[in-house]
């Protein structure tokens, strides 16, 4: 679950994604399936020794004179070399590590290996993926602060709907990406009704009732909410578990926080009743 800090927003969005940091749990979990995979993988074999030769030499540049054996003694070898190295280093270093390893000669890091990683990466809510053998950020900067501003909203209803959201997007034990889904929907439901005065309208209704709202704008957001709609969507059955994923969840988040902050701007020029809504 997340925190009272995050939730509240005393805690900056970028540590709950986790894209300017890794965190212990998420450098034990890595080194863990490293271990396992790589390290452990042929014990004894010149092609260990080898990798290790080409991270001293290409990844650490360091002297080869000083080259430890991979499996000397206690905290004089190889492998206790890289494992201080992974966890003291700076956050973007161990991505640097995780490339390099990917894109060794020897492909220790193979498919079934790569999907194991982001899969790593996605439990811990961490920001990037390896596609290939590099490391790609999914969530940026600009994404993370479409949902710090919406969750500035005056209104309760409001931030409520986008911290559930969040919660059950970033719940690193048991995420919920369907009722994320619906809370981030809700949130805009939510400010348009404010905005067109309508308590109890529905998201697409409510849309029709804004006044000055680019047509495009409003049938994107219909269409949308038609998604999360239809029979096979999210709000209407709970059935086909398997095709929610948290790339879908992410989306909706982002996209609907950064509609409510822009319904929000734009409150006072919609609906001359609506300008307390303006954040």
């Amino acid at each position: 679950m997340d925190k009272f800090s995050q939730r509240y927003g005393h805690t900056p969005l970028e540590h709950a994604f986790q894209r300017e940091g890794v965190d212990a749990t998420l450098r034990t979990c890595l080194w863990n399936f490293l271990k396992r995979v790589v390290w452990d993988r042929d014990p004894g074999e010149s092609r260990i020794e080898r990798l290790f030769l080409r991270f001293w030499h290409d990844f650490f540049k360091a002297d080869m004179d000083q080259l430890p054996p991979f499996r000397g003694p206690q905290n004089r070898s190889g492998y206790h070399y890289l494992k201080g190295f992974f966890f003291r280093t700076e956050w973007y270093k161990v991505y640097d590590f995780i490339e390099f390893l990917a894109q060794d000669k020897d492909t220790f890091i193979d498919q079934t290996a790569r999907a194991a990683i982001n899969q790593i990466l996605q439990a811990e809510n961490a920001a990037y993926r390896l596609v290939g053998d590099k490391i790609t950020e999914i969530t940026d900067k600009n994404e993370i602060k479409a949902i710090e501003v919406a969750l500035s909203h005056p209104e309760d209803a409001v931030r409520e709907h986008l911290r559930t959201a969040l919660t059950r997007l970033s719940d690193r034990k048991e995420p919920d990406y369907r009722n994320s889904i619906k809370e981030s929907i809700s949130a805009v439901e939510a400010v348009c009704r404010l905005l067109s005065g309508n308590k109890s309208a529905t998201l697409g209704d409510a849309l029709k009732l804004i006044k000055d709202l680019h047509p495009a704008m409003s049938k994107g957001f219909s269409a949308l909410y038609g998604y999360t709609s239809d029979q096979s969507g999210i709000r209407h059955s709970l059935l086909d578990e398997a095709t929610v994923t948290y790339e879908d969840a992410k989306f909706m988040l982002i996209t609907c926080a950064a509609f409510v902050s822009f319904l929000a701007a734009k409150g006072a020029q919609l609906n001359p009743t609506s300008a307390n809504i303006r954040s």
